[in-house]
């Protein structure tokens, strides 16, 4: 058997080797990560990154990769939470989550600080893949350190970016654009004139993002929200659905509704290529205080929760849709046939799977983020001693909460319509779905007159 050579040996240790320096062991069961940073300085900014070294332990390979940098993300969490979540960004493309998902530099580092569950942005994204969605990122739950000292539970995620295997569109020309507020505004972005809604462009980045393809970008978004506020604002072709890839939409906005997401209107991801016509929009993302877990209302038995909260502008489009009564079907219908395919059970199976997987790093977290202690102002201000009563919390609302929408859905689609009668003249006449009136005998279908539903075989 051949001596591996001095060269061999060290790039094995700088890339997997079975054989693991002392101090980088594994915590618990899900792999442990160890950031250095260069000098040992602390991670202060969101803008600006610094040198680290990223030492991955996973089983008894260990991953070193240098020349890495990271630097803070986040929001609310980054200014008000003492575990900071992260961005970390690698010198070359890595495969973090597995075959399957992206080959990228960029991951994010999530703390999910505010939920004592920390399962529900992974949830969420399970959610996501049920549900058909075309962009749904993977969590993987890794522990770790900091420059020596222990940090919790954190979850590696990916970062909503256009990328293979993330958001596809043309990194040079697609559109990747986020609504956002004053918090989450960043260079370059756009203020809409209609509804003042703030969108940070994405992509395209740097300097793909020429002076004509901000103007496009302009002229794109002041069509869609004229047509959202417009007389035609229900017709198909001259409104709002002429703007947007109606199967998206409706899937992101049930999925927003299913998990009561407080924040759902504002960081919302939409993208095109920059030629389409109609914009997508996912993906599921920013769970934290979803399911019922904001201090700000309780989700329990309520929808729009956005409703009345500081800087969401985008709700007025969605008050909008809400008019139209196509809109309110295909909510109606894209739930219901959720249901019938199982997305309860399928929700509280994975809860108690991923409740598994963290089984072993939530009780070394929980040892230094009291778990039973306000840790976030906007987390929900009920708390326990142990791990397992925060899950059942959780396990209730999905319980509860589905066939609660169930219902809500179902009278909003009755008052829509009834709304759009209203308007109209004439007892006895016909109208359809869209409350357009019936001038000629109607086809097979679905139907509106005195304030009942007629169906035509």
């Amino acid at each position: 058997m051949k001596k591996r050579s001095f060269l061999t040996f060290m790039l094995c240790i700088a890339a997997v080797c079975p054989v693991l320096p002392q101090q980088y062991k594994q915590l618990t069961d899900v792999p442990t990560v160890y950031v250095e940073t260069e000098n040992h300085q602390s991670i202060t900014s969101k803008e600006n990154y610094i040198y680290c070294t990223f030492i991955y332990v996973d089983g008894d390979s260990i991953g070193r990769f240098e020349n890495t940098q990271i630097r803070g993300r986040g929001n609310s969490t980054w200014w008000n939470c003492e575990k900071k979540s992260y961005r970390v960004k690698f010198e070359k493309k890595k495969r973090m989550l597995g075959e399957g998902f992206a080959n990228a530099k960029s991951w994010p580092l999530l703390a999910n600080h505010g939920d004592k569950t920390m399962i529900r942005n992974a949830l969420t994204y399970d959610l996501g893949r049920f549900m058909g969605m075309k962009f749904c990122p993977g969590a993987k739950f890794v522990d770790l350190y900091m420059n020596g000292t222990y940090r919790g539970t954190y979850q590696i995620t990916d970062q909503v970016q256009v990328h293979k295997k993330r958001v596809e569109v043309n990194e040079d020309n697609g559109w990747l654009l986020e609504v956002a507020n004053e918090n989450s505004r960043e260079d370059p972005y756009i203020t809409s004139s209609r509804y003042g809604i703030t969108y940070n462009i994405k992509n395209p980045e740097d300097e793909f993002l020429t002076v004509s393809k901000r103007i496009a970008i302009g002229q794109w978004l002041q069509a869609f929200e004229n047509a959202v506020s417009s007389d035609d604002f229900m017709d198909p072709h001259k409104g709002y659905r002429a703007y947007i890839d109606e199967e998206d939409f409706i899937n992101w906005y049930v999925g927003a509704e299913i998990t009561g997401n407080i924040d759902a209107l504002y960081s919302i991801y939409m993208y095109k290529e920059d030629e389409e016509e109609k914009m997508h929009f996912g993906p599921l993302w920013d769970l934290d205080l979803g399911y019922d877990n904001s201090s700000e209302r309780s989700l329990l038995r309520n929808m729009e929760a956005y409703l009345g909260l500081w800087n969401r502008p985008f709700e007025k489009i969605l008050q909008r849709m809400w008019q139209d009564p196509w809109f309110a079907k295909a909510c109606n219908d894209r739930l219901n046939t959720l249901v019938a395919d199982g997305l309860q059970q399928y929700l509280l199976d994975h809860v108690d799977s991923l409740k598994e997987v963290v089984r072993q790093t939530q009780a070394q977290n929980f040892k230094i983020w009291p778990i039973n202690r306000q840790v976030y102002d906007w987390e929900k201000h009920s708390y326990y001693n142990n791990y397992d009563s925060y899950i059942a919390d959780l396990k209730s609302f999905i319980n509860i909460h589905i066939p609660y929408l169930q219902q809500a859905f179902a009278a909003r689609l009755t008052s829509s319509i009834r709304s759009t009668l209203m308007e109209n003249s004439g007892e006895g006449a016909m109208y359809d779905l869209h409350g357009r009136r019936i001038l000629t005998p109607p086809r097979k279908g679905i139907y509106i007159q005195n304030h009942q539903k007629i169906i035509k075989k």
